[in-house]
């Protein structure tokens, strides 16, 4: 075995133009696919685990540079092959891990689900969920549901509470009893004052788990709990506010000074 001061493997990579230089190599720690490779559907995605699948780990100490697959299914990613056959040795299917055992792998597959949530692409994110895990993608409909698609000031791209909803469907969750409940669970609101601009009203998940965290989302959204504002950014809503400080109550006081019934 080479020592890490030798470092043949991330000479070879720069020598067959798989990176600039060793500096380079060491700052990316991964292999990217180069502008112009051909790549056929579902390989063409935009998602970083696609577009980044080999991890690469810098020497460090007594352990030499490795090259790792950033998920195992990656095995048929067609660069992944184009590397394989040019370096002559299968890369490693389960990450590259530095010599303290990380690796960038379990993020790779976030990445999939929020970069495809994000580019309007949940149906396709359906299609190759055996890429990431069910809490990653729940993660993503959380994050989705933050921001206004319809909002001229933003790409499109963001999901749906309908979306949101044939997603959890598709991924198995089961949506709970009390919707007031679930978000209730969420942090109390509490105002931002910037300096410059409107207040806002931002929505913290708390400790929830990633499915509940979802449902609360699309609750809020569904029930006005939550809303827009113009930038196209999920926050509290005057509604909302009260509904939380009233619980469980019946019926809650609105700013007006109005008795309402909350259902």
């Amino acid at each position: 075995m080479d020592s890490p001061s030798t470092d043949t493997l991330g000479m070879a990579l720069v020598e067959k133009g798989f990176a600039p230089n060793l500096a380079v190599l060491d700052i990316n720690n991964s292999l990217s696919v180069p502008h112009g490779f051909e790549m056929p559907a579902p390989w063409n995605l935009p998602s970083r685990l696609f577009q980044f699948p080999i991890e690469v780990c810098r020497p460090d100490d007594e352990q030499p540079r490795k090259l790792g697959l950033r998920h195992p299914l990656l095995v048929d990613h067609p660069y992944v092959r184009h590397v394989e056959a040019a370096l002559g040795f299968e890369i490693a299917r389960d990450g590259a891990p530095n010599r303290y055992g990380y690796t960038s792998a379990p993020t790779a597959r976030w990445w999939h689900a929020v970069d495809l949530v994000s580019a309007g692409k949940w149906r396709e994110l359906l299609a190759t969920q055996e890429f990431t895990e069910p809490a990653c993608i729940m993660n993503a409909v959380t994050y989705g549901c933050r921001y206004s698609r319809h909002d001229d000031k933003r790409a499109a791209g963001y999901i749906t509470t309908a979306e949101a909803r044939e997603m959890m469907r598709e991924i198995g969750a089961t949506e709970p009893g009390g919707r007031s409940a679930v978000i209730r669970a969420f942090s109390a609101p509490s105002v931002c004052r910037p300096d410059k601009g409107a207040e806002h009203w931002p929505i913290n998940t708390g400790r929830q788990c990633a499915e509940d965290a979802a449902w609360g989302m699309i609750f809020g959204i569904e029930d006005g709990w939550f809303r827009y504002d113009r930038s196209g950014f999920l926050q509290w809503s005057e509604l909302g506010r009260e509904r939380y400080v009233a619980g469980e109550s019946a019926t809650y006081t609105q700013a007006s000074g109005q008795t309402a019934f909350a259902f």
